[in-house]
């Protein structure tokens, strides 16, 4: 029922790439959600009108309540880095809203909440402390990034899963990412695993180096510009999340259905490299989506995409895993 109200209550926006669905100074008539693509937020400065991105906004992220709920005009420019799809919901509609859908407004504290916590918690990188650690469930890896960018500072950001124990590694210097390291991923499908989950458990350190050129780098450079590297990384977990949904069982085996692998989709040579690992994977035997993504050294993206495709094309098929039939 709350669905079909916020729906109804609710439109649905579609925009290209560069455009400005928030200019600073316009008057704040709505907030928005996004349900697919990747947006930036840019501070404009007063006196220079020079902008600086301030971070970056991905799906299921929520930009514009501020404004909103405080009926002030609006103090950023939200530009669209790729095409979007944002879910609108219009200030005139809130009493609706409130009525209808409650929950919805609970949401919005949360929402509210965890983003104070994250702005004051990046005020220590900001004013150049030599330390800056906190939990993952406070504030996500991307605004820990474009902190780091901006700060133009050198150093090293650690990653740690629950049991404290490292799981990647990345080194800026002057603020821009030159090699980074994800279990055993490095270079940029490190940088993808990293970004792969909205919000993961564990916590993170970011410490200044003062001898950068005593570090040894672990794996290939990054020679991308960084700010393409985040919307890339946002782009692909905005895909993955669509692949999970096409493949939601981890333990669901995939199945070969032909006797010779061709890979059929020229638009991806990079992918089939890891398409040729998948099929010896599986030679012998079904072999579950976990083990095959935790057995092959490519981003888990890479290897759910290549799936995908596979699948299209008639090269294997997905059986459901025995919990899943018996569940059904």
């Amino acid at each position: 029922m709350e669905r079909k109200s916020i729906g109804a209550l609710s439109e649905v926006l579609h925009m290209p790439e560069g455009v400005d669905v928030i200019k600073s100074g316009d008057e704040s008539e709505a907030l928005f959600i996004i349900n697919r693509g990747a947006v930036e937020v840019i501070h404009i400065d007063s006196r220079s009108n020079m902008e600086t991105v301030v971070t970056y906004l991905s799906r299921g992220d929520v930009f514009g309540e501020m404004g909103v709920l405080t009926n002030r005009v609006r103090k950023n420019t939200i530009r669209t880095c790729e095409p979007v799809s944002l879910q609108v919901f219009y200030k005139r509609d809130f009493p609706q809203i409130i009525q209808k859908v409650p929950s919805f407004f609970f949401y919005l504290s949360q929402q509210l909440a965890y983003r104070l916590i994250q702005v004051s918690d990046m005020a220590f990188i900001q004013s150049n402390c030599l330390e800056l650690s906190g939990s993952l469930t406070n504030f996500d890896l991307v605004t820990i990034y474009q902190t780091i960018l901006n700060s133009s500072q050198t150093g090293e950001l650690a990653i740690y899963n629950e049991a404290k124990e490292p799981v990647a590694a990345f080194f800026f210097r002057e603020g821009k990412p030159v090699w980074g390291q994800f279990l055993e991923l490095t270079g940029e499908e490190a940088f993808w695993q990293l970004f792969l989950s909205e919000k993961q458990p564990g916590s993170f350190t970011f410490y200044i180096v003062e001898n950068p050129d005593q570090i040894e780098p672990r794996g290939p450079l990054i020679e991308r510009n960084p700010t393409d590297m985040l919307i890339t990384a946002l782009q692909n977990r905005d895909e993955f999340k669509q692949l999970l949904d096409e493949m939601p069982d981890p333990d669901a085996l995939l199945r070969r259905l032909v006797i010779n692998l061709n890979w059929p989709d020229n638009d991806y040579p990079e992918l089939e490299p890891v398409a040729e690992a998948i099929w010896q994977l599986c030679y012998a035997a079904p072999q579950s989506l976990e083990v095959i993504s935790a057995s092959l050294p490519y981003a888990t993206v890479k290897i759910y995409k290549t799936i995908a495709i596979l699948m299209q094309c008639g090269h294997f098929a997905l059986e459901p895993s025995a919990s899943a039939v018996g569940v059904a």
